[in-house]
């Protein structure tokens, strides 16, 4: 079965177990912060107002007004009431009335204490089979996205090239923090969304630069649907977005799923980094400080062992401030962890300057119990992990899907069929032909297509429901069950193609070397089309987007509009109204060509708005998109502002590297000469590249089919 919500994976059923799990013991109590890793924190006070069972964290509303989400283990019950205000406090939340307000009992006579553990237990019921149900976790469990360990500020992953994920504003302005005043790092943070598919097909990558740059740069993620209070105060409005930071200023800014760009700017970060210093394992100790003060500021000299604390978690900022005022900073040596202290002080007690230490010691330990062994075990191993040490999490051990380099594939004889496309069209014909022995080759982008691309629920096709019920999730099974029978994949981008001759050639992104075939599949279907007006190129990614299912909620509780009136219009509007202020559709005729269904849903909803006749002239803004130029019949243009726009005015083929190679009908469609035909012999298409009519997911499938049967007649009748 699917394991329970990690707060909970311990808990018994039992009534006594339950109530000690579920009753959240600081809600509403003073606290007093204690043992975390940021200084400015420990021993500050405030009330707990709520507690995240999912993330494992309290809700702490400090006295100082500071809202932070802290580990129960980091909280200390004061002997204060929770009424009580310290200086410059508003004191317990409104919400919060103290035990003696109110009426001891609740309904039917029940004592409150006893109302209040019935519903913390159904919602703990609740939570867990939420968790246990099929796609409770929105299809995390089945595609993992790399390293899913929360960012902890003692987390030394960053020395082994680990990936960790900030789930609060509060955890992401402490890791900037922390390493602009300790390391020195600069630090890369990716800002993405599990329904967006550029982020998952930069997410490898990803990775693989983080184990390049290992120890000289920390990498982030952000998920901006889960941690939309970050990815809203960075101005997030696109995906995949980067943003690189170094001491706590971003110096890089790019969107988009550019490996090379990533790579470029990181190194670039790097470099500036060590012009500046870093300092990673490295402090100032109080004979240091004293040395370097002796020989510039005597006087201080009595306060170098008060600074070497106050900088021991600071050594960065001691040095860069040291650098300033004197010209030169204090020499710096190996930090000495507490571990070590112990172990030397354990070492030097055990042998008492006799050297037989070490034998002494493996004598105790062979004589203590397995049972305490294991535990220490257990605990050691606990905190290597915890510190990054271990190369790789579960979820990196997850087998990611095997993707062919195109250099090698490339160098390859010649294959019995290529596949161009990698959505259910592509995917239908490479299990097709995989089970006829032709052994395809599918050479796509890893996102495929619109489906994996944008994001979208996939409620109507048939046999495929729960967890793998979206874009997303079908296309994996269906890349998942084609390889299986032997198909074999390419992520990369075909730039051009020779039909002129057989063996087919075509050329790719990767390689100059070509890939050779006996037949061609074209499966490579349609990209969303663009009003081609003034500011829309420079506002992508920026305000502008083709896809709400991706983007959308980088807009909650704004103004956005909404360009188009057919069905994808009609879609992205009543997605977007989920989470928007305010929608609008322009429309530039006077009746939506969508659905009477999506029509009607459209115009009913309190939330939508429609400007009909209108028409978009130009997009604005300075930074990020701002406003709409519109023009409405003949009247004078006027400012529109809204904080986003999307372009959902239909789909061109992807054809245009085929022209001169193949015939295209007057829209730049495939042109079939039969079920799957084209006016070359052995080259064949399927899905949306050739269908301007349905284009729909399980049509492009049965359409794929037929090119793949297609195929094995054509290759056995020997060409």
């Amino acid at each position: 079965g699917a394991a329970s919500p990690p707060c909970s994976r311990a808990l018994r059923l039992d009534l006594v177990g339950l109530a000690g799990a579920m009753s959240a013991p600081f809600v509403g109590k003073r606290v007093e912060v204690l043992g975390t890793s940021r200084e400015e924190l420990n021993g500050k006070r405030g009330i707990a107002s709520d507690y995240d069972r999912d993330k494992c964290r309290y809700t702490v509303q400090l006295d100082s007004g500071q809202v932070v989400a802290l580990k129960p283990a980091n909280l200390q019950e004061t002997d204060e009431p929770a009424s009580a205000k310290a200086p410059g406090s508003s004191g317990a939340p409104s919400s919060w009335s103290s035990p003696s307000s109110g009426p001891s009992t609740g309904p039917g006579g029940v004592p409150w204490p006893t109302v209040g553990l019935i519903v913390l237990g159904l919602a703990w019921f609740y939570q867990f089979f939420q968790g246990a149900s099929p796609g409770g976790g929105g299809g995390s469990s089945l595609f993992g996205d790399g390293d899913g360990d929360e960012y902890d500020d003692r987390d030394e992953g960053y020395l082994t090239g680990a990936v960790r994920e900030v789930v609060t504003l509060d955890q992401f302005k402490g890791a900037l923090a922390h390493h602009s005043d300790n390391t020195g790092l600069p630090v890369v943070v990716d800002f993405f969304s599990h329904s967006c598919g550029p982020c998952r097909m930069i997410a490898p990558a990803f990775k693989r630069i983080a184990k390049q740059f290992k120890g000289d740069v920390v990498f982030l993620k952000v998920d901006v649907n889960r941690n939309y209070e970050a990815s809203s105060a960075c101005n997030i409005r696109g995906m995949p977005t980067f943003q690189i930071y170094l001491h706590k200023k971003k110096i890089f800014e790019f969107s988009g799923a550019d490996e090379r760009g990533l790579s470029h700017y990181t190194t670039s970060a790097v470099e500036q980094a060590v012009g500046h210093g870093t300092f990673v394992g490295l402090e100032v100790t109080r004979e240091a400080l004293e040395d370097f003060y002796r020989k510039h500021e005597p006087e201080k000299v009595p306060q170098a062992a008060s600074l070497a604390q106050k900088y021991s978690s600071k050594t960065a900022v001691l040095m860069r401030v040291s650098r300033e005022k004197y010209g030169e900073a204090p020499r710096t040596s190996k930090r000495r962890s507490a571990s070590d202290e112990a172990a030397g002080a354990g070492t030097s007690a055990a042998s008492g300057g006799a050297g037989v230490g070490t034998a002494q010691q493996a004598t105790k330990i062979s004589d203590r119990p397995v049972e305490d062994l294991r535990g220490e075990l257990a605990q050691l191993n606990a905190e290597l992990e915890r510190r990054g040490v271990q190369e790789s999490s579960a979820a990196e051990e997850e087998e990611e899907f095997p993707f062919l380099s195109a250099e090698d594939v490339a160098a390859e004889g010649v294959h019995k069929v290529i596949i161009i496309g990698g959505g259910p069209a592509g995917l239908a014909a490479a299990t097709y032909a995989s089970r006829a022995g032709l052994v395809p080759l599918v050479v796509a982008p890893a996102f495929g297509g619109q489906l994996l691309g944008k994001g979208v629920d996939v409620e109507n096709f048939p046999g495929v429901v729960g967890e793998y019920a979206t874009g997303r999730g079908l296309v994996e099974l269906m890349r998942r069950q084609s390889h299986s029978f032997g198909a074999r994949f390419v992520s990369t981008a075909v730039l051009g193609v020779d039909f002129s001759k057989r063996p087919f050639s075509i050329n790719v992104n990767g390689t100059i070397r070509e890939m050779r075939a006996e037949a061609i599949i074209l499966a490579c279907g349609a990209e969303s089309r663009w009003l081609q007006v003034e500011g829309e190129h420079t506002f992508r990614g920026n305000g502008i987007s083709a896809c709400a299912t991706c983007d959308g909620f980088l807009f909650r509780g704004k103004d956005v509009a909404v360009v188009g009136g057919g069905d994808h219009a009609m879609e992205d509007a009543l997605h977007l109204a989920r989470t928007s202020r305010k929608v609008t559709i322009i429309h530039r005729r006077d009746a939506f060509r969508a659905s009477r269904v999506l029509a009607d849903k459209v115009l009913n909803h309190s939330s939508i708005t429609v400007r009909w006749n209108t028409e978009v002239q130009s997009f604005s803004g300075k930074d990020a998109l701002t406003h709409l130029t519109l023009r409405t019949g003949d009247a004078k243009p006027e400012r529109f502002d809204v904080a986003g726009a999307f372009v959902a005015i239909g789909h061109e083929p992807q054809t245009g590297f085929l022209q001169g190679h193949v015939e295209l009908d007057e829209s730049g469609y495939v042109a079939l000469k039969g079920r799957t035909s084209t006016s070359v012999r052995g080259v064949f298409a399927a899905g949306d590249v050739a269908d301007r009519v349905y284009r729909q997911a399980i049509t492009a499938s049965g359409t794929g089919a037929q090119a793949a049967l297609d195929v094995e007649k054509f290759l056995n009748e020997g060409a």
